[in-house]
């Protein structure tokens, strides 16, 4: 099971590397039909590892990062357009699934080890918001980084950053959400929703920069910029936060 799990990953990391290619020599047919593969060969690994473990695939990094780049592809095969420039939207994304699956060289390739409370409902609904969380946050962070590309098309510019904000929001909720459903685990298992540790640190520094990317004062260019940036940096934070865990 693990070997197949490995061919899987392999598989899905040469179809998403072949479909970047294409996709950035405009060969319109082919990066299609690639992409669909990929995202199904994605699929097709996390479903192994959860007939196989007997949970869902977010338990641990290599799970984690597949099921966000599971997200991420089907977000950027289904709500990206393709534009004359070619590092657009759709190309960042590509790009982040490739450094999503690069990190997953560096982690053993195998199913988390299984625990009874990795079937209880709150706490697959903490994990399972969590990678939500991040995935929407790279899809926006895509669009913040083609907005900071796009210098001269206002009007391109001000639908690009929209999109970005739009998803950031919706990435916001899926992070609270896992925040309240890691309340009600926290309150069943221990009976307290609140104990300050690293784990609630990281969420607090999560939540700041979700907050700061909100309320950047003004709406002139400058203001779009500093946000632009903010909400690139959220991603990588919430990346980083991610393989952090991980390590530990």
């Amino acid at each position: 099971m693990k070997h197949l799990i490995i061919v899987g990953y392999s598989t899905s990391y040469f179809f998403y590397s072949v479909t970047l290619i294409t996709y950035l020599l405009r060969w319109r047919n082919l990066w299609q039909y690639l992409s669909i593969i990929a995202v199904t060969v994605n699929f097709l690994v996390l479903l192994l590892i959860a007939i196989s473990s007997g949970h869902f695939p977010f338990f641990n990094v290599f799970e984690c990062l597949l099921f966000v780049t599971f997200i991420l592809g089907g977000l950027g095969l289904l709500y990206s357009q393709t534009e004359k420039h070619r590092l657009d939207v759709r190309s960042w994304v590509w790009i982040e699934i490739l450094f999503l699956l690069t990190i997953v060289l560096f982690f053993p390739k195998e199913p988390s080890l299984y625990r009874s409370n990795q079937t209880f409902l709150w706490v697959v609904l903490f994990h399972g918001f969590r990678e939500l969380a991040l995935a929407t946050v790279l899809f926006s962070a895509a669009h913040f980084i083609r907005f900071r590309l796009a210098r001269r098309r206002k009007s391109l510019r001000n639908h690009i950053l929209l999109r970005g904000k739009n998803f950031l929001l919706l990435s916001t909720v899926f992070f609270l959400c896992s925040e309240y459903s890691g309340m009600i685990w926290c309150q069943t298992g221990w009976g307290d929703f609140w104990h300050w540790s690293t784990t609630f640190f990281q969420s607090t520094v999560i939540i700041l920069c979700l907050m700061f990317a909100f309320h950047i004062p003004g709406k002139n260019h400058r203001s779009d910029d500093i946000r632009s940036v903010i909400g690139a940096v959220t991603a990588l934070v919430m990346l980083t936060i991610q393989v952090t865990k991980g390590l530990s």
